[in-house]
């Protein structure tokens, strides 16, 4: 795995689809403006995320709403495909007043689909409680569009009982690229002696960010991934599967037909490669493990993948005072505490607090804290998607050993300028 990236449209898209979601939107949405001839304001706010996130921004919003009783909110889930579907809502005029936005950020604010809080944000949030580079992700040109309420990140989980069997020392967060490797090696068996690996020492990957790699630059105008460091960043993602074999391959995982939770649940990986996001479900179903977690390795430097999620104002919403009381209650430190079960808060004093205050696994929770350091996420740019799987498509043929990593990412390079010169 090389990241995570949230699906967006894809150009080329036979014009009877965008139809269909234009129809199936204004279905959704009621089709036009909120009426408020009671007097009230009615916002409606798209949200992503599994039930368990939409009953917490239902709670969320019935809090607000007591406080708040001339404002209504109607909550407009979407499960599926998110990003283009409010896209297209956008280009039917029927924004939604407040968006749930994510890794696609780049893709709304190149749109000028955000309202642009400076001023509020200004007048009335300390920024020196939060984190600087979060919050910097949400400034586009100068503007501030809002501030996020958790912050995703990646580390390593571990199985202390397979460490303790075969005698390795328990990772620590100063760990590097060898240590992982060598510790891996230990860890990985064959415990039926059939010829097959029934334990992998690690599964997973680690950012190409660790290798002083990027992948276009931060205004996305300079493909970057053509570069002697990702190419030993993809070499190492070669190695460690046909060289080291501490990892399986590709296919391999396919055939198990198991989710990354129950590789790890069932020992068939002592080490592997999680995100903030998995920490609820490796608490309920990791339960009677002894498990806990670790930064991720450094290898040139030290670096976690991130991303992040906020609410934020749509630039076309009439109610624009409402809809910003309600987008400053989800970046409040209580809704940030509500939501810190799956990622960081961005409120240093927040997610100080949430780590000294830790009881349950993982023990090691200060690791988020710490990985706050070392965030590298996908810049935020317009039609990052679509630069992005020139990469992922390189990436993967490399993986299959269709090309070397020098092969791959030529293509990938010239792929790119070309989608940058067709966009500008």
């Amino acid at each position: 795995m090389h990241g995570v990236v949230v699906s967006t449209a894809r150009p080329g898209r036979p014009a009877i689809a965008i139809a269909c979601l234009l129809v199936v939107c204004g279905l959704i949405t009621g089709c036009g403006r909120r009426e408020a001839s009671d007097g009230a304001v009615r916002l409606v706010m798209t949200t992503a995320g599994g039930v368990k996130e939409r009953d917490i921004y239902n709670q969320a919003v019935s809090r607000f709403e007591a406080q708040h009783p001339n404002i209504h909110v109607r909550i407009l889930p979407i499960s599926k495909d998110y990003y283009r579907k409010v896209l297209v809502m956008i280009a039917g005029r029927d924004a939604p007043d407040l968006m749930w936005m994510g890794q696609s950020f780049g893709e709304f604010a190149g749109r000028g689909a955000f309202m642009d809080l400076s001023a509020r944000i200004a007048e009335e949030v300390d920024l020196d409680d939060y984190f600087d580079q979060p919050v910097g992700w949400y400034n586009i040109d100068g503007k501030q569009l809002g501030i996020p309420f958790a912050i995703d990140t990646d580390f390593v989980v571990y199985n202390k009982a397979l460490l303790d069997e075969a005698g390795v020392e328990y990772p620590t967060d100063d760990w590097t690229g060898q240590d992982l490797i060598r510790k891996a090696k230990a860890l990985t068996l064959d415990r039926d002696r059939d010829g097959r690996t029934d334990q992998y020492g690690y599964r997973g990957n680690v950012d190409s960010s660790a290798f002083g790699a990027e992948i276009i630059s931060a205004d996305g105008k300079t493909p970057l991934c053509n570069s002697p460091e990702m190419i030993d960043y993809l070499q190492f993602t070669l190695d460690v599967v046909h060289k080291h074999r501490i990892c399986p391959l590709p296919g391999d995982v396919e055939q198990e037909g198991l989710d990354t939770i129950s590789l790890f649940r069932q020992g068939k990986a002592a080490m592997m490669r999680f995100y903030t996001w998995s920490l609820p479900e490796l608490r309920d179903k990791c339960a009677d493990l002894d498990w806990d977690i670790v930064m991720m390795p450094k290898f040139a430097q030290r670096a976690h993948w991130a991303s992040s999620q906020a609410i934020l104002v749509s630039s076309e919403t009439p109610y624009p005072d409402e809809a910003w009381l309600l987008c400053k209650y989800f970046f409040s430190d209580e809704f940030q505490r509500i939501m810190a079960f799956r990622g960081l808060p961005p409120s240093r004093k927040v997610a100080e607090k949430i780590v000294a205050e830790n009881d349950e696994a993982p023990e090691n929770l200060a690791v988020l804290l710490k990985a706050a350091d070392y965030l590298y996420p996908f810049p935020r740019v317009a039609h990052l998607q679509e630069l992005m799987e020139h990469f992922w498509n390189a990436a993967e043929s490399v993986d299959a050993q269709r090309a070397t990593p020098q092969e791959a990412l030529q293509r990938a390079e010239k792929a790119m300028w070309r989608t940058i010169e067709r966009r500008q």
